[in-house]
């Protein structure tokens, strides 16, 4: 089945509903323009450590408006997590989940060592990060895995992670290898931060 870009921000496909280990309902969808003020306050709550870790973007109020504002799935598609475990409206946005589709220049330069035989703009570039105090709770696998679907579904070759991994961050290393991904090699950036590069071949 193949996705057609403009229908894939609202459409129910590109959703997944799933109950964590505790029995309380979640939504993954697309982030969307109403979101503002919820992915504001996502991304003023990660901490000092999330954000050595995870900074595709700046992490600020203002950004976060400007990216729910910004619908592009054919470039950028960006999935959330949202509580749903109570009667009424959405609860705070848990996880986000950026998949680039395409390879930057500067990712297909860091790739040519690795000689791999692969098509970066059938490629996509992909960075998850999970709320403060709700890492390790079971949320990062459904939102990995259905972004891992989505990729799929649009006839995409390959998985890299945005910026690779950094080598000291072992709990994320493992918890890539786990969802299929492979080690190519590592690189330096910033200054004496050693980071791996990963693939997932769909």
């Amino acid at each position: 089945m193949s996705l057609v870009f403009a229908d894939l921000t609202y459409t129910p496909f590109a959703e997944q509903w799933f109950t964590d280990g505790e029995g309380r309902v979640r939504l993954i969808r697309p982030l969307r323009p109403r979101d503002g003020d919820a992915f504001a306050h996502f991304l003023s709550g990660l901490s000092e450590q999330t954000r050595q870790w995870f900074a595709p973007h700046p992490l600020t109020g203002e950004m976060a408006f400007i990216l729910s504002a910004t619908q592009e799935p054919d470039k950028v598609l960006r999935l959330v997590i949202v509580d749903r475990s109570g009667s009424g409206a959405e609860g705070p946005i848990l996880g986000y989940l950026i998949l680039q589709m395409g390879l930057a220049l500067h990712e297909v330069e860091r790739f040519a060592p690795y000689a791999l035989d692969y098509e970066p703009a059938l490629c996509v570039s992909l960075a998850p990060v999970v709320a403060e105090g709700w890492q390790s709770m079971g949320l990062g696998a459904p939102l990995l895995r259905h972004g891992l679907h989505l990729c799929r579904e649009l006839g995409r070759q390959a998985v890299i992670l945005m910026g690779g991994v950094q080598e000291n961050n072992r709990r994320a290393v493992h918890f890539y290898q786990r969802h299929g991904f492979h080690r190519l090699g590592s690189f330096e950036w910033p200054t004496g931060v050693m980071n791996d590069d990963m693939i997932r071949w769909l």
